[in-house]
Parts: C-alpha cells; structure tokens; sequence
C-alpha cells in the first residue's frame, strides 16, 4: 500500500502526480476523496483497485464520489480507528439509558441514578 500524506488538497495533488504509478493498486490519502482527487488519482494510477482513507472522512465522503469509484471498479474503505478521545460510556451504558428514557423515566433521574451528568445524558439519548 502506498501512503499519500499531504496538508492542503493542492500539496496532495501535486503528490499524487508524482508518486503514483501504474503498478499502483491500494493507495492511502489522509484527506477526503473529492472529485478531482479522485480524478488525479485515476489518471496516474489506471490500475489502482483500492483507496483507503480516514474513517472520519469516509463518512463526509459524498455518495455521488463513491458511486462513481465503484462504476469504474475501485473501492473506497475507511481505513485506521479514527482520532480522538475513546468513548467514556460503553453500549450497554448507552443503551440503558435510551431503554429507561424509552420507559418514560424523567432525565434528571436517569442522571442521577446512573451517576452521570445531566448534559451527558440528554447528549447519549439525542445521539445516534
């Protein structure tokens, strides 16, 4: 796998240009695929099978972008655990909450039985 690491979209084009090759066929980009990343992409590297990408902006990556790769064959994948502080709260917290909210419990006593913040709570129930 090739590794593309860029700071701005100008730098990782300009990247891409130069570092790509036809022998290419799974490549890493840190920034999200828009169309003409993926247009340069494509251009320098015809046999390129798969493109990997952060899972925070595999999300923001839009669905006319990945439609379009996968018309011509290639595979967008979220790649790595994503950046940021783990969540404190496991799922079975979470869904405890959603299932006594769901009960009719009030919120400021799911807060309190459960020993987390009020703000806290209402954030977990409104989350999806």
């Amino acid at each position: 796998m090739k590794k593309i690491i860029a700071k701005n979209k100008k730098d990782l084009i300009k990247k891409l240009r130069v570092e790509l090759s036809d022998k290419d066929e799974k490549i890493y980009i840190n920034m999200r695929p828009s169309v003409d990343i993926m247009v340069e992409v494509l251009e320098h590297a015809p046999n390129v099978k798969y493109i990997l990408c952060p899972k925070s902006l595999y999300d923001l990556t839009s669905i006319r972008v990945k439609k379009a790769l996968e018309r011509v064959g290639v595979l967008l994948i979220p790649y790595g655990e994503g950046a940021g502080r783990p969540n404190k709260y496991n799922e079975e917290t979470v869904h405890k909450i959603k299932k006594m909210f769901d009960l009719g419990v009030p919120i400021k006593e799911i807060s309190k039985s459960l020993d987390i913040p009020l703000r806290t709570v209402y954030h977990l129930i409104n989350e999806e």
